[in-house]
């Protein structure tokens, strides 16, 4: 598994895609997954720029795994680990073989082009508020999240998100040995 993580509008869905194309895997997106699979009042709350409820999350995940055999294959996952719950979680998976974390992508992208971004995908929970909530969010759990990554021993590909999408791709290829 390789996990993308980043500030919302760093670029992880596209190159997530891009990757997941290159390397013939399945991409999973936990957005995409939870509007798929979500109540209205949930729906609501992801409109609003909320992080969903842990149990929610990972039980959508947990499915989403065991569908695409994780524990034998590589993917990609886009938009998970949001929590430190999270992210402990599935290095608990790790260790116990249900699935293998290969790499961690962290797009490094100017605030400011990444909500220019996020305005122009005209996304209904792509909204100035809700922008300004996940950045918030970004800043509280994100951050720690890769910090506890690397101290687990993951190794960490900073990768600069501000330049072409091409570029980047690039990048996470070299980084990723490809």
């Amino acid at each position: 598994m390789i996990i993308f993580m980043g500030l919302a509008g760093s670029g992880k869905s596209t190159q997530g895609h891009l990757l997941a194309a290159h390397l013939h895997c399945p991409w999973v997106s936990t957005g995409s997954l939870l509007r798929a699979k979500m109540d209205q009042k949930t729906q609501a709350e992801m409109l609003k720029g909320k992080i969903i409820s842990d149990e929610q999350t990972l039980g959508v995940l947990d499915e989403e795994f065991r569908r695409i055999g994780a524990d034998q294959n590589q993917f990609v996952l886009d938009g998970s680990p949001r929590t430190m719950r999270q992210a402990r979680w599935l290095v608990e998976k790790d260790h116990a073989g249900e699935l293998k974390i290969t790499a961690v992508i962290h797009l490094n992208v100017d605030r400011e082009a990444a909500k220019q971004r996020l305005l122009a995908r005209q996304r209904p929970d792509d909204h100035k508020q809700a922008i300004e909530e996940r950045f918030r969010e970004y800043d509280e759990a994100t951050v720690p999240i890769i910090k506890y990554l690397t101290g687990e021993g993951y190794k960490v590909h900073e990768i600069d998100a501000n330049q072409p999408p091409d570029k980047a791709s690039a990048d996470i290829q070299d980084a990723l040995g490809l």
